[in-house]
């Protein structure tokens, strides 16, 4: 597979996808699963046309909306499942005239994460030939970041528009020990970031930032 799907609007009830025709398809299958592993993902749908979009946000492009009430059937999630803020995974194969289907192995599987997490996999992209996507709560369509000097993604331009955050704190008797920041609709298991803070006696010598959940 040399197509990667990409997720261009989410909304509670779908994610729209889009990828480049691949060469020799008839139709293409769809994946879904809730973690990165190809081989733990499900079948989401078989017959995906190879037509492409004459739409503006996916011209020239083949798309597919995944609908959450399809992903909630193929994974047998809860029918209360909050579709927004659970990270999927999803990928795609092709099927070529023969009827053969291309392997799973080789096609790159895409983290779409809960609304207003960028993922890292999109942060870290190592082909450096696009920016990471964040989904608006506002325009409710998936958009470009932009990054600060030092690296930061820019994703607050005033404190009426600043995500709601929840920041939990544990101490060790005397100081902070950790802190817990996750998005303050967050379920149990959405991404979260955990802060870890050494002491040597009264004096901070150490801060740790890792990926968590909530």
């Amino acid at each position: 597979m040399t197509s990667v799907i990409e997720p261009l609007y989410k909304s509670k009830d779908k994610i729209q996808f889009a990828w480049k025709q691949e060469p020799g398809a008839v139709s293409y299958k769809m994946y879904v699963g809730v973690t990165p592993t190809v081989t733990t993902l499900v079948s989401l749908y078989t017959k995906i046309s190879n037509q492409v979009s004459q739409v503006p946000i996916s011209l020239g492009k083949v798309t597919y909306d995944a609908l959450a009430t399809d992903v909630v059937t193929a994974l047998s999630l809860a029918a209360t499942t909050d579709f927004s803020n659970k990270v999927f995974y999803f990928t795609i194969t092709f099927v070529n005239s023969l009827g053969a289907e291309s392997a799973r192995a080789s096609s790159t599987v895409v983290e779409v994460p809960p609304v207003g997490i960028t993922s890292r996999f999109m942060k870290d992209d190592p082909t450096i030939n696009r920016h990471p996507f964040v989904f608006s709560d506002g325009l409710q369509r998936w958009v470009k970041t932009a990054g600060s000097s030092s690296g930061g993604l820019v994703v607050d331009t005033c404190d009426y528009y600043k995500a709601n955050i929840t920041t939990d704190y544990t101490y060790d008797g005397t100081n902070i020990k950790t802190t817990r920041s996750y998005l303050s609709d967050a379920t149990t298991g959405s991404p979260a970031k955990l802060t870890a803070y050494t002491y040597v006696g009264s004096s901070l010598t150490k801060i740790q930032i890792t990926d968590s959940t909530v």
